[in-house]
């Protein structure tokens, strides 16, 4: 019985030898089937082959033809170009990877800055409230003054409400605007033309102090409105009523003016610079001591044939040699209800 457990374990020995030697030679294998694997992808079977066939060549015949050198070079070239088109996708690799990273990054900070001026535009709009209450005030204190003046304490809270009033970009549709506007300010504005205040008091008291610069004013029905020393600066007027606005002395720096009707207007000692009036009616307006440099007066109408001259020459305007420079008046514009013609300018 003893033999027989002894053979037993001698054949167990046995047996386990014989596996570690089948494990040693799978794992050579395995490491001549990476090595082998590797040497094919860089080398490649056709550049191995017309190795092979060359060398063999050589020893055979001490020399090589030109069939055979043709064959080594074409695959050299292929393999060349094999892994030069690999390593270039290797390198786009990455870079494509980066830019894609920057994308997301720029959609994701599209939309933190998104959120952040909405998060503004509701914080302005809380303003609101604020203003009905002075307007009510307004309201209240005129109905009790003979003199149409309001007190210096709510002249005051008008003036700080004013400068509250912050521009801020807000969302049209689902983009937001391009520049920061104050719709508040607009509103403001428009709210006290209406309110019969005192033309000497709402000059001399509120505008000279108050800010309404890049106030939104679109459309703006303001006509016959006293708005002497106003600040505009900026502001978007544009479509707006301004006929017989008493503009004197205004701050109307780069301010859009497109398409609004200023017949009548009181221009004197206004400044226009960089202001937008393409589309404007400037008939009859009084442009005396007015700055007009770098100001757009692309279809302007006009109440007269030479005014660009006159302008130029006889109220000696600023800016007024550069515009006779860059506009003529070319065309005329046709009033459909009383049918009469206007001058109006063109780009040279």
């Amino acid at each position: 019985m003893s033999e027989h457990i002894d053979d037993l374990l001698r054949e167990n020995q046995r047996l386990k030898a014989r596996l570690e030697k089948l494990d040693s030679k799978k794992k050579r294998s395995n490491k001549r089937g990476i090595f082998k694997f590797v040497g094919t992808l860089i080398a490649g079977k056709n550049l191995k082959k017309s190795i092979y066939n060359s060398i063999n060549e050589f020893n055979q015949q001490h020399k090589i033809s030109i069939e055979t050198t043709s064959n080594l070079v074409a695959s050299l070239i292929r393999r060349i170009t094999r892994i030069g088109v690999i390593g270039l996708l290797l390198a786009i690799l990455p870079t494509t990877l980066m830019f894609y990273q920057n994308n997301l990054l720029k959609i994701q900070n599209s939309k933190i800055e998104t959120q952040t001026h909405l998060a503004e535009a509701s914080r302005r709009s809380t303003q609101m409230f604020i203003m009905g209450e002075v307007l009510s005030d307004v309201n209240s204190e005129l109905k009790n003054s003979s003199s149409s003046r309001l007190s210096n304490t709510l002249a005051g809270r008008i003036i700080g409400l004013s400068r509250a009033m912050k521009p801020y970009r807000y969302m049209v549709g689902d983009k937001l605007i391009d520049e920061p506007i104050s719709p508040e300010r607009g509103q403001l504005l428009i709210s006290l033309c209406k309110s019969k205040i005192s033309s000497s008091f709402f000059v001399d008291e509120i505008l000279q102090e108050s800010d309404f610069t890049k106030s939104e004013l679109m459309n703006a029905k303001l006509r016959g409105a006293t708005l002497r020393d106003i600040n505009l600066n900026e502001a978007n007027l544009s479509g707006s009523d301004l006929m017989n606005v008493d503009l004197q002395n205004a701050s109307l720096k780069n301010t859009n003016l497109s398409h609004v009707d200023m017949d009548d207007v009181n221009l004197i000692n206004a400044n226009l610079e960089g202001a937008n009036l393409t589309g404007a009616f400037l008939i009859r307006a009084n442009l005396k001591g007015a700055n007009l440099t770098n100001v757009v007066l692309d279809s302007v109408k006009v109440d007269r044939a030479d005014w660009l001259l006159h302008i130029r020459d006889k109220l000696k305007i600023r800016g007024a040699a550069e515009l006779f420079e860059t506009y003529k008046i070319d065309s005329v514009f046709y009033y459909q209800a009383s049918k009469l013609k206007k001058p109006m300018i063109l780009r040279r």
